[in-house]
C-alpha cells in the first residue's frame, strides 16, 4: 500500500502535470471505485493537489474535490498527448517499460477510471480494487478519515507520542501504523523507523522510555524523508509506481524491510521476520531491543 512518501511523490509529480488544467471527461470502468457523479466534476479546473496521510486530494474549482485512496494496489499514471506517446484510440502505448499489473498498454484490464484532462489522460489502475475515488465537498474533507497528526506537523512531538504510547500495551509497530494516531506511516516505514531507533517491533508501546520515544520520533521523520527523496518504494510485492510509470527506488535502501534471511548492514546478524497484526514484520535481533 502506498504510504506517506509514495503518495507525496504522486502528489508532487501530478502538481507539475495537471494543476491548472480542466477535466474534460471521465470514463468510469468500475462503478464501485468512483463514488459520486462524474458530471459533478467534469468541466472543473484542477486548482491544487494535497496529501493527507495516505490520501491524495485533488482540489477543483468551485466547492468540489476528488479524494483518492490507493489502498493496496492503486496506481495513477499520467500520459501527455504528444507525438512520442503514440496515442491510439482507445489505447495508447507506454514506451520503454511495462507497468506492474497493467503491462505496456493503457487502458489495461486493471484500469478502473480514466480522466481526460487538457493535454492528456490520467489513468487510475487497481488490481485488487480496494482503492477508491470520491467526489466530496471541500468543507467535508475532514470527515473522510479521523487522522492523527502528520509526522512533519508541529503537533508531532515527543510529548504527543509519549501520551499515546502510555495508553496502550499494543506492540509499538501496530501503534505506529494506526492512522488515527499517526497519519501516513504504514508497514514499510514502521519497520524501517523501529530499526533506525533500535526498538523491537513487538515491544509494548507503554514500556518505551522517554529517550527511546525521542529517538523513535526522529527515526520516523528520517525514514519518511528518505522515502520521499528516493521517490517512494517499489518493493517486490508492491504495485506502486510514480505517475510517470517509473518505480521508486527507496527499496534499494531498506534497512530491514523484506530483507529476512539477509545480513544486517549494521552488525551482520541475520534479519528475522514474523507476522504481526497480519503484516510482515522485520527486525535485527541484535540491533533492536
Amino acid at each position: 500500500m502506498p504510504e506517506l512518501p509514495e503518495v507525496e511523490t504522486i502528489k508532487r509529480v501530478l502538481e507539475k502535470a495537471i494543476v491548472g488544467k480542466t477535466i474534460k471527461n471521465i470514463e468510469v470502468r468500475q462503478a464501485k471505485i468512483f463514488q459520486g457523479e462524474p458530471r459533478q466534476v467534469i468541466g472543473r479546473k484542477i486548482e491544487g493537489i494535497e496529501r493527507r496521510g495516505k490520501m491524495l486530494i485533488i482540489k477543483l474549482s468551485g466547492d468540489k474535490a476528488l479524494a483518492v485512496h490507493f489502498k493496496l494496489t492503486g496506481q495513477m499514471v499520467w500520459i501527455e498527448e504528444n507525438p512520442k506517446s503514440k496515442i491510439q484510440n482507445p489505447k495508447f502505448v507506454i514506451l520503454g517499460h511495462p507497468i506492474p499489473f497493467a503491462g505496456t498498454e493503457l487502458p489495461a484490464k486493471t484500469t478502473r477510471v480514466i480522466f481526460e484532462i487538457d493535454g492528456g489522460k490520467l489513468f487510475y489502475n487497481d488490481l485488487r480494487q480496494f482503492g477508491w475515488i470520491k467526489v466530496v465537498k471541500l468543507d467535508q474533507l475532514d470527515q473522510l478519515d479521523q487522522l492523527g497528526p502528520e509526522p512533519f506537523d508541529k503537533e508531532f512531538t515527543t510529548e504527543y507520542l509519549g501520551r499515546i504510547f502510555s495508553r496502550t500495551s499494543k506492540a509499538i509497530k501496530l501503534v505506529l501504523m494506526d492512522q488515527t494516531k499517526i497519519a501516513g506511516v504504514g508497514n514499510i516505514y514502521a519497520n524501517e523507523a523501529l530499526f533506525e531507533a533500535g526498538i523491537l517491533p513487538t515491544r509494548p508501546a507503554k514500556k518505551l522510555g522517554n529517550e527511546e520515544i525521542k529517538k523513535l520520533r526522529e527515526a520516523i521523520i528520517k525514514v519518511l524523508e528518505e522515502g520521499i527523496k528516493y521517490g517512494g518504494s517499489s518493493a517486490k510485492d508492491e504495485a506502486y509506481i510514480k505517475p510517470t510509470g517509473e518505480p521508486g527506488s527507496y527499496q534499494q535502501h531498506f534497512r530491514v524491510y523484506q530483507r529476512a534471511g539477509e545480513k544486517c548492514r549494521k552488525c551482520g546478524t541475520i534479519i528475522k521476520r514474523i507476522n504481526l497484526g497480519g503484516r510482515g514484520t522485520f527486525w535485527c535481533p541484535k540491533c533492536q531491543k
